[in-house]
């Protein structure tokens, strides 16, 4: 419960005068090395990142090590950075460090077994800003868990600074005083697939439907139906609630955010018990979210749910959706 509080303070705080410089959405492609078990793989990682002045930032990654020898490992990544501007704002050296929570699929004798674990996450990153929005970036991480397979990852991609302006310059949200929540009554419909984490990896259709509620300018709350058609794990289908740390973009046409919350599902077939009996399972939720408004009532919406189950396997959700603005 204090990750849930820090999270709405996230949120709730975000609407206090705070001077921010940036807000900054990457992504990039790699590779990862292992030495203790002297592999490669490739590695991506995506990033949204708010500078809160021009040598302090913090950040949310999701960050995937690949594929090596009985371990598929991903998850997020929470990081505080120090950065150093040089030339005139157009290059910036930064050090980042924080806590990974991952989640690693290792072969088991039967199969497979999905570890949940945490590490800290060393990184060092090489910025380049063009004149306009656009920029690139280099990213090495050193993953360094205490009982599982330490990694280092060099990945390279582009990004867009989301501010006002077509440079980063320093502002803030812009909330007036009184400011109300960006996010009105949303409903949203969904398709897409569920992977099951495990090494046979089975890939099934998923559907959603979603309601949605702005409780604060940029804390968002929802609660949405949530179908899988994986038939080798325990959830099938349920409820999902959720709170949304989130900002807005372009006028506020642009959305994006992180939830965090409950998924309690029933599934007509679970494995693990033999009697075949539907059970219900309440699994942690953690999601990312990205939103374009195209018009006055319509958007389209894309999610990434991770499940993570108390019994293995976790399995990832990916929707995109079309949704209906009332306010």
């Amino acid at each position: 419960m204090r990750f849930l509080r820090i999270l709405v303070l996230a949120g709730g705080g975000s609407t206090l005068a705070i001077g921010l410089y940036a807000q900054e959405f990457s992504a990039g492609w790699g590779g990862m090395q292992t030495p203790d078990l002297n592999q490669t793989s490739w590695t991506f990682q995506y990033t949204y990142r708010q500078d809160f002045t021009r040598n302090f930032a913090a950040s949310f990654t999701w960050l995937n090590e690949g594929h090596v020898t009985g371990h598929h490992r991903d998850g997020t990544v929470w990081q505080l950075w120090g950065t150093l501007p040089l030339a005139d704002d157009h290059f910036a050296l930064s050090f980042g460090v924080g806590p990974y929570y991952y989640y690693d699929t290792e072969r088991t004798p039967d199969g497979s077994i999905d570890v949940h674990g945490t590490a800290p996450v060393y990184s060092l990153a090489a910025t380049w800003y063009s004149d306009r929005r656009w920029f690139a970036r280099l990213t090495l991480n050193r993953v360094n868990p205490q009982n599982d397979i330490k990694i280092n990852t060099a990945d390279f991609g582009f990004g867009v600074w989301l501010g006002r302006g077509e440079r980063p310059t320093k502002g803030d949200f812009g909330d007036p005083p009184g400011a109300r929540p960006y996010t009105g009554n949303e409903f949203t419909v969904f398709g897409g697939v569920s992977v099951e984490n495990s090494f046979n990896g089975e890939h099934r259709y998923a559907s959603s439907v979603e309601y949605r509620l702005g409780v604060l300018p940029h804390l968002d709350w929802t609660v949405s139906y949530i179908r899988e058609t994986n038939l080798q794990v325990a959830r099938r289908s349920g409820l999902a609630t959720q709170i949304w740390p989130v900002n807005t973009f372009l006028n506020d046409r642009l959305s994006m955010g992180a939830g965090v919350g409950l998924y309690a599902a029933v599934g007509p077939h679970n494995r693990f018990r033999p009697d075949n009996t539907p059970a219900p399972v309440v699994s942690p939720l953690l999601s990312t979210e990205i939103s374009y408004r195209f018009a006055k009532h319509w958007f389209v919406r894309f999610i990434f749910h991770r499940i993570v189950s108390y019994v293995s396997p976790d399995s990832d959700v990916a929707l995109v959706g079309i949704g209906y603005r009332v306010k």
